[in-house]
């Protein structure tokens, strides 16, 4: 099947894929798409055959080598990263000990960490892995990218979760809603005190470039145990800076595209 209806059908199996759940059975995928047993086998086969998906036993599927290669690819290629990963290795090098730099992007109706800088020392559980989708709602990730979202599509999202925001504790109505995300705006920044994990200061600064469709955030999460109120305070200010020149880095890429003289094409003969 081609076109749109092939996308959506590759992205159900996908999401069939859950930390709960690694391993996905054939019956499994043919309910999903809702497909004949033949149709079904044919679709699982092209999927192994390109790399998608990996047969490990009689019992179903995991995620293929396909998947690696493309993150890796992600790694390397992203312009995002490329900018971003300096700048998160000199927080890290100037950060006190335990301390974790995060790299986060909204993601869908979620924020999602793209990479990781750790300092030397032991580290406090930080629940924002790279690759797992995270609220919306409740940590200075979090709340710095919602608060950069535009006016129209925070007013969807809190009709929608207006039970699910309040229950958080970040609003109890509209009006306190839309006065909590200004505040973010204006400070530029948001610390919170183990509102994710317990033993950790979140400490995070929004960038935004609109042109490439781009909502995120650096966070330097700093060690309760191990960090002062002198480091909280630099670490605001470091953040900020940062997240400013990934914005000003990602401007200037959109610029010097634009820039660029057309490629003209051949005119077919």
């Amino acid at each position: 099947m081609a076109g749109s209806q092939s996308i959506e059908q590759l992205s159900a199996v996908l999401e069939l894929f859950t930390e709960e759940r690694g391993l996905v059975s054939v019956d499994e995928i043919i309910q999903a798409l809702d497909l004949t047993r033949s149709t079904g086998y044919r679709t699982v086969r092209a999927l192994v055959e390109t790399g998608l998906l990996d047969r490990v036993s009689d019992d179903g599927y995991v995620l293929g080598p396909r998947i690696l290669e493309l993150y890796r690819q992600l790694q390397t290629g992203n312009p995002l990263l490329a900018v971003a990963r300096p700048l998160m290795m000199a927080l890290a090098a100037e950060s006190a000990k335990g301390t974790a730099v995060l790299l986060c992007r909204s993601y869908r109706e979620q924020v999602m960490c793209l990479h990781q800088e750790m300092t030397y020392g032991p580290q406090e559980p930080v629940s924002y892995q790279v690759g797992r989708p995270m609220p919306l709602y409740a940590g200075s990730s979090s709340l710095v990218v919602l608060a950069a979202m535009p006016r129209a599509r925070l007013q969807r999202l809190y009709e929608r979760d207006r039970t699910l925001i309040a229950k958080t504790g970040l609003a109890r109505n509209e009006v306190e809603f839309f006065q909590v995300l200004k505040q973010i705006r204006k400070e530029g920044c948001r610390v919170s005190h183990g509102e994710v994990d317990k033993g950790r200061i979140g400490i995070s600064a929004p960038f935004v470039q609109s042109d490439l469709g781009i909502i995120g955030c650096l966070s330097i999460v700093l060690s309760q145990t191990h960090a002062s109120e002198m480091d909280i305070s630099r670490a605001r200010l470091q953040v900020v800076a940062a997240a400013e020149e990934v914005s000003r880095k990602l401007a200037g890429m959109v610029e010097r595209k634009a820039a660029r003289p057309a490629v003209k094409r051949k005119a077919a003969k």
